[in-house]
């Protein structure tokens, strides 16, 4: 692991993801500006004395993060004794270290004051991000605990025991504890594995949360006074140096309050994070609850069995947060965590085991009370308090929404509401990438303004209630999904674009961030005054996103440029919200369902370079499918694969409230990615009918039609009136891939004779359906065309097998998986 040098100046340095800035137990001190990127700040709660850093790192919880702009160290420069945290780098990061020995930090600050107000301003942003942390780790503990209470209230047993800790008993015991709990308190307790339990009713109505939940900020750090130094270090620049300078006392105090709160509030993290550990031990170390609830399986039980279905879903939740706040992977931490997988693999309905999925399942209902809805309101001046952006444009953006929100025709093609959308979409923007960009230093989905980055709901008065009842039910799902698919909302994939996963898309124009960086080189100085320069840093990353795809991307989502609005509004909406949301888990599951019927959507030829030379195998490479924080009525295929590199994922775009059939849009989704991808893997031979593949096949169809012996007058002459009625190939190509999937995978012939021979042979059905098929006259022919083609093939590569088994080396992954 690389730590850098604190004793050694350094300006503008960049560093690597893993590097460590500073490690616990380290004496030597120095002061690093953060100007791009993320990193976190680490604790160990056992002894770091002999261990390397990479080892401290290792053993260390996450308990803060911190963003550029922003300092690192000054809490341990304040103090004399070794740093009791580490620093390492999240993303690449762009650092400056300015030596300094701890009892001179202060005497520097006072005499560089634009230093000095540097610090103020990250102390009160690290003081931010660790309060956002702290209210995620508590939401974490909070599904933790339930889940651990769910399984106690699920286990059979009797009531009975005393008040006991669940983290220090057995199941038995602090099962019998809670359901003896049920019968003292007069509640009705729904029975043995009882999947319902999950959501939690019957653990709130018990109290089981209550003293941890009722732990507010107020309590913890003077919160009232950390809001005014909050206010009054954004005050100008020019005005604090005059004041600091009259009256060095206000600046000393300013300090010492802001850094005594950051250490408050890291410490009550650090305790948080040590609960959240004793309860996944408990829940799935060895030998625990989860052990003794699968290690006798009832297979004739559907109770247990769906029980546990839910119980590997809720936990599998919790996953993907406790890598995000903790760095702990209880997949990887907790063997047990496959067991449960492999237990809860199909969900069971009426005691049978489901063959296969054929849509989305239905979870159980969650009810939204009153009260959960009352966190929705004052929404917009609530995100507007949070963002930094300029008060001008605040007040101005506030002031457009109240205009349009007093219009009764908010969606006519009229040019006065049109401007007015305009301006309110160039402000909003702004507010979107502020916030953003400071939310990436916390969890995502802190309420305010998560709910605006993931739904684009910014003012609770312009959609019903029943709408928040739906997006506070979805708001409580995962958002995103790395399996089976990848599934996500628009913050999630920009968090890729900012952690340096994924490339910024290119542009409606076909410019890339890389493209953009080269022209800007070759810009004028008078240019570059006139416009932003991007630079190659996780926060311009995400700039260009937004700015250059997300802004427009989001109006062809819409469905009509001129009328689009990037904010929810219920006259946006063709329908009810419940039957428009495209959740994440819904869309996964609609995208299995046909994936089931076209397996090798995701399939493209890659080549496998090895020691005997080349082979083109097909190799399954699964796109990003990102739901875009809007209402509207068209999915796009933007990328098929990401730059130049053929193997690479590419990105699909989805309204999270879509205005069409959802199982049309994701299904026109695949067929527009179909055309594309092959397209880009056959390049200029495209067209050709046998190096095209798929494309070049559909594409000589089109052409030559009226040529073609096997189709009759009749035939010919609806194909005709097909051309005339759609506008490109790629729609034809579409509207054939859909009825391939919808209707003759079902036994409903609609396709003619020569775009059947093409989807057969290129758009395989499982072998199980063909073969059903091929008992039919219409497919028998085709299916011993498809064999035969395979059996050549096979035979390639079977040879290929042998000749590494003969030489004693291993198979490469790619052709072992394409040859199974």
């Amino acid at each position: 692991m690389n730590v850098i040098d604190l004793t050694k100046p350094q300006k503008k340095n960049t560093l690597a993801p893993g590097t460590a800035i500073m490690v616990q137990g380290g004496i030597e001190k120095g002061l690093v500006i953060l100007h791009s990127g993320l990193a976190e700040l680490l604790s160990s709660s056992s002894s770091v004395e002999g261990l390397s850093a990479e080892q401290i790192i290792e053993n260390s919880s996450r308990v803060g993060l911190i963003k550029g702009e922003s300092v690192c160290g000054i809490m341990g420069l304040i103090s004399p004794e070794p740093y009791t945290k580490s620093i390492c780098t999240v993303s690449d990061c762009i650092i400056s270290v300015m030596p300094v020995e701890a009892d001179k930090i202060l005497t520097l600050l006072q005499s560089n004051l634009q230093l000095n107000l540097q610090v103020l301003k990250a102390l009160v942003q690290r003081i931010e991000s660790v309060v956002y942390l702290f209210n995620n780790y508590k939401y974490l503990w909070h599904k933790a605990a339930s889940i651990a209470d769910s399984i106690a209230l699920g286990f059979p047993g009797k009531a009975g025991g005393d008040n006991v800790a669940r983290t220090e008993v057995s199941l038995g015991e602090y099962s019998a504890f809670l359901r003896g709990e049920t019968q003292r308190q007069q509640l009705e307790h729904p029975g043995d594995w009882d999947h319902n339990l999950f959501l939690g009713r019957l653990q709130d109505k018990m109290g089981l949360y209550s003293d941890r939940d009722e732990i507010k900020i107020e309590s913890l750090i003077d919160y009232p006074q950390f809001l005014f130094m909050k206010r009054l270090v954004k005050k100008p620049d020019d005005l604090l140096v005059q004041l600091f300078k009259k009256d060095e006392p206000s600046n000393y105090y300013l300090l010492q309050f802001l850094s005594n709160a950051l250490e408050s509030m890291l410490k009550e993290n650090e305790k948080m994070v040590r609960e959240i550990g004793k309860l996944f031990s408990v829940l799935l170390g060895s030998s625990a609850w989860v052990e003794e609830i699968i290690k006798n399986p009832e297979p004739d039980n559907p109770r247990k069995q769906n029980f546990i279905h839910y119980l590997f879903k809720f936990i599998s939740r919790c996953r993907r947060d406790s890598m995000k706040l903790m760095r702990l992977d209880i997949q990887k931490e907790y063997p047990v965590y496959h067991k449960l997988k492999a237990s809860a693999s199909v969900p069971v309905v009426s005691g049978i085991r489901e063959k296969e999925t054929v849509g989305p399942q239905q979870e159980p209902a969650v009810e939204v009370s009153e009260n959960a809805l009352s966190k929705y309101n004052n929404l917009m001046s609530r995100i507007l308090d949070f963002s930094d952006i300029e008060e001008d444009t605040k007040t101005e953006l506030a002031g457009l929404l109240k205009t349009f929100a007093a219009k009764n025709k908010k969606f006519e093609m009229d040019p006065e509401i049109n401007q007015l959308k305009a301006d309110i979409t160039e402000r909003y923007w702004k507010l979107y990438e502020d916030c953003f960009l400071k939310m990436i230093a916390t969890d995502l989905k802190n309420f305010i303004p998560g709910i605006m980055l993931h739904f684009g709901l910014f003012d609770e008065k312009l959609v019903s209630k029943e709408d928040l009842i739906t997006i506070d039910s979805a708001y409580s799902k995962n958002l995103c999904l790395d399996s089976p698919v990848p599934v996500m909302t628009l913050p999630y994939f920009l968090e890729k674009i900012y952690d340096k996963k994924v490339n910024p898309s290119i542009s409606e124009m076909g410019e890339s961030l890389r493209d953009l960086l080269k022209r800007q080189e070759r810009m004028t100085k008078k240019e570059k005054e006139s416009a932003y320069i991007y630079e190659d840093n996780p926060e311009d990353r995400v700039r260009f996103e937004i700015r250059a795809i997300v802004q427009e991307t989001l109006k062809l989502l819409f469905g009509s440029k001129k009328k689009a609005l990037p904010i929810l509004c219920r006259e946006a909406m063709l329908g009810k919200m419940d039957r428009l949301l495209m959740d994440p888990e819904t869309v996964a599951e609609y995208i299995q369902m046909y994936r089931q019927r076209d397996y090798s959507v995701f399939y493209r030829e890659a080549v496998v370079r090895h020691k005997f030379g080349t082979d083109l195998a097909q190799k399954e490479v699964l796109p990003n499918f990102v739901l875009y924080p809007v209402a509207g009525l068209r999915v796009m295929m933007w990328q098929e694969i990401d730059g130049a590199k053929r193997n690479s994922a590419g990105r699909l775009f989805l309204p999270i409230v879509c205005n069409e059939k959802k199982e049309k849009c994701v299904l026109s989704l695949l067929a527009q990615f179909r055309w594309e991808l092959q397209k880009t893997i056959a390049g200029a031979k495209w067209i050709d009918a046998v190096e095209g593949g798929l494309v070049g096949a559909y594409y000589d169809y089109i052409q030559f039609y009226k040529k073609n012996s096997s189709l009759s007058s009749e035939t010919k002459a609806k194909i005709k009136e097909f051309i005339k009625k759609t506008r490109s190939d790629k729609d034809r190509f579409a509207a054939d891939y859909i009825m391939w999937l919808e209707s003759e995978y079902e036994g409903r012939v609609k396709l003619n004779a020569a775009t059947r021979d093409i989807f057969y042979r290129y758009v395989p059905f499982r072998k199980e359906v063909r073969a059903e098929m091929a008992k039919k006259p219409l497919y028998s022919n085709l299916e011993m065309k498809y064999q035969n083609r395979q059996r050549k093939v096979l035979l390639k590569f079977q040879s290929r097998a042998k000749k590494f088994e003969r030489s004693g080396e291993p198979l490469p992954e790619d052709l072992k998986h394409y040859l199974e």
